[in-house]
């Protein structure tokens, strides 16, 4: 039996959480096209004969502008030493941007191997995928290896298994084998609130959306959740909340199918928007939120 930790790393928005979901083949990790929407870390678990791959899905690496960012990249840095394996993963179709030279210069300071993944070659023809390679290497270095693949429709993305297999380094498997996750019921029911609510309000609502559960009660068939919504503002609590309240309606109707899938309970789901002024920019609050943030000296 073999086991082993693989970071998927990379500058914000390039489908990290995505190939995590197809990696697992199961939804773990929120997606949207919003970068920064992942803030933790978060694992995905595969079993495949006797190989245990455990993916670390991880927050887009970048210059923080506030104490929640600041979070979000000692999170994906910290990963980076405690790896068998690290994915840097990047856009087929940008060319290599000062977001990645930055995400390559930590990932440099590692001493985990690292292999480069070109993600999105279903818009790329055979020269366009040379031509990427070549300013990988010449822009970034070289990498343990070099994969290509569609993360959106699972295109190439058996060759990251084939690869992963030769740094399993541990004798001996981490989680269960019905595990897919070991993110806990209650951390998954606030994360698919709040990609609800980045994907009914596009870039009405940037990433000052903080989601809490207050209670939760269980009953025979049926569970409660009361759910607090933080903004930052009250003009983002209006969009939340939405005329007649039907965006909060619509949100809630949205997660409520999705956690009842879930879970395999009914569910009563209760959102309330509150605004929290700054709250990303609040140490204490970030805490209370289960965003650590770490003191700096």
């Amino acid at each position: 039996m073999k086991s082993g930790f693989i970071s998927i790393v990379g500058r914000p928005n390039v489908g990290k959480s995505t190939l995590m979901n197809k990696l697992v083949k199961e939804k773990v990790a929120i997606v949207s096209d919003k970068a920064g929407t992942t803030r933790d870390q978060i694992k995905g678990i595969v079993n495949i004969g006797e190989n245990q791959y455990i993916f670390v899905d991880t927050p887009g690496i970048h210059k923080p502008k506030h104490l929640l960012g600041e979070h979000m990249t000692d999170i994906a840095l910290e990963t980076l030493n405690n790896t068998d394996l690290i994915i840097f993963m990047l856009d087929g179709t940008k060319e290599i941007s000062t977001g990645d030279i930055f995400v390559n210069e930590h990932i440099r300071e590692s001493t985990s191997p690292v292999i480069a993944v070109i993600n999105k070659i279903d818009k790329m023809n055979d020269e366009q995928i040379k031509e990427k390679i070549d300013e990988i290497k010449e822009k970034l270095g070289e990498f343990s290896d070099i994969i290509t693949l569609t993360a959106e429709y699972s295109i190439g993305i058996h060759k990251i298994f084939e690869v992963a297999e030769g740094y399993l380094s541990n004798d001996v498997w981490f989680y269960p084998e019905d595990y897919y996750t070991d993110l806990p019921v209650n951390k998954i029911v606030v994360e698919t609130v709040r990609e609800k609510i980045l994907h009914n309000t596009k870039d009405e609502i940037p990433h000052s959306v903080a989601v809490e559960i207050i209670n939760v009660e269980t009953k025979k068939n049926i569970r409660k959740y009361d759910v607090n919504i933080y903004v930052e503002r009250e003009s983002q609590k209006g969009i939340i909340i939405g005329k007649e309240g039907l965006m909060l309606k619509k949100i809630g109707i949205e997660a409520r199918h999705e956690i009842e899938a879930l879970i395999e309970l009914k569910v009563n789901l209760k959102l309330w928007v509150k605004v929290k002024k700054k709250w990303r920019k609040n140490k204490q609050f970030l805490n209370e939120m289960g965003y650590k943030v770490k003191n700096k000296k």
